[in-house]
């Protein structure tokens, strides 16, 4: 009878045991359940917040590419805009100088031609003395009138050397014919100027020179102008 009841706590004992065993394997499994579906909700906001970011990613780039583009047409835009305005600036810069071009070579040619009339009514006995005075002075009017010309053609338009080298030459022949007409006229007024003496010559060689220096400085600014890049009008004053 003892070894009955013994058997049968021993497998009560071993049925509870079993009991608690299951219980543990039950709690356990739970928990791994429980952690499992933890660890796929982590990845599954992982993968949204990736999918997200990808996307943000996407949407930044096709962004990026549409301000490169725009970008790019401003380039192009700005770059049409500054050949645009070297072209403008070409042909004022060309018209300008044509225009100072011609400004100096008339006034050059007005002081050859009022030195040419001073000189005849110096030399010519028959014309009054009034004559002479308003030629003289109109002579001067002209002589300052080229020099402020010739002065802001060359500050303004930077002419290349050759037509520098026949300003400096024109210039220096009109000195040169400038104080020998000083002279003639204070001959004049006091009656001490005779026919072929050596001031007469002097401002008659003068006078052919000042009209060639004049005509080679004309020649030399159309020159100028008739160059690459430069307006096709040539000077014919």
């Amino acid at each position: 009878m003892r070894i009955a009841e013994l058997a049968t706590w021993i497998c009560a004992g071993l049925a509870i045991v079993a009991v608690g065993l299951a219980g543990w394997q039950l709690w356990l499994a739970r928990l791994a359940a429980r952690q499992a579906i933890e660890r796929a909700e982590t990845l599954r906001r992982l993968a949204d917040a990736a999918e997200s970011h990808a996307a943000k990613a996407a949407g930044a780039a096709r962004t990026a590419q549409a301000q490169a583009e725009r970008a790019w047409e401003q380039v192009k835009l700005a770059s049409d805009q500054l050949d645009e305005a070297r072209q403008e600036r070409r042909a004022t810069t060309q018209t300008e100088q044509w225009e100072w071009a011609y400004s100096v070579t008339t006034a050059a040619r007005e002081l050859v031609d009022t030195s040419q009339e001073l000189i005849r009514s110096a030399l010519d006995p028959h014309v009054a003395p009034h004559h002479r005075v308003a030629a003289e002075r109109y002579y001067r009017q002209t002589a300052r009138r080229w020099q402020e010309t010739m002065i802001k053609a060359v500050a303004r338009t930077s002419p290349p050397l050759e037509v520098q080298q026949q300003f400096v030459t024109f210039v220096d022949v009109h000195q040169r014919l400038h104080g020998h007409l000083g002279v003639l006229l204070r001959a004049v007024e006091t009656n001490t100027l005779s026919d072929g003496d050596a001031l007469t010559k002097q401002i008659l060689g003068l006078r052919h020179e000042i009209n060639n220096s004049h005509r080679n400085l004309r020649r030399t600014i159309s020159a100028s102008l008739t160059a690459p890049d430069a307006p096709t009008q040539q000077i014919t004053a």
